[in-house]
């Protein structure tokens, strides 16, 4: 079972001295997805916005369980403290690249994207 959540823009401005955010991708066993999913929600002005299921890839654990990619966006003043507790709650999980926010959109094809 596949599934996303998005976390709506709350309509503010961002000035010029504003924090961008980035985008950390995090594979994880499917059955971890809800526990780091409740540890970034602790994490100031961070929020899972993307999970994608890994169909097709081998796995690096033990066992072959199902895997999901959690794209997790995040302030760059965040980003230890979401590293941490990923680490900390799922040693088995895979940290992915650190992405700008315009980075990651034009990953997925939205190049005009804020």
């Amino acid at each position: 079972m596949a599934y996303a959540a998005y976390r709506e823009h709350s309509g503010e401005i961002r000035t010029s001295n504003a924090t961008p955010y980035h985008v950390l991708d995090v594979s994880v066993a499917c059955s971890d997805a809800r526990r780091v999913r409740e540890l970034v929600a602790c994490c100031a002005d961070a929020g899972v916005v993307r999970c994608e299921p890994l169909l097709n890839e081998r796995s690096s654990q033990e066992s072959d369980a199902p895997r999901v990619r959690l794209m997790i966006r995040l302030p760059l003043a965040s980003y230890a403290q979401v590293l941490h507790g990923v680490i900390e709650a799922i040693p088995s999980g895979e940290i992915g690249r650190l992405l700008t926010w315009r980075d990651h959109l034009a990953r997925r094809g939205l190049c005009h994207g804020r």
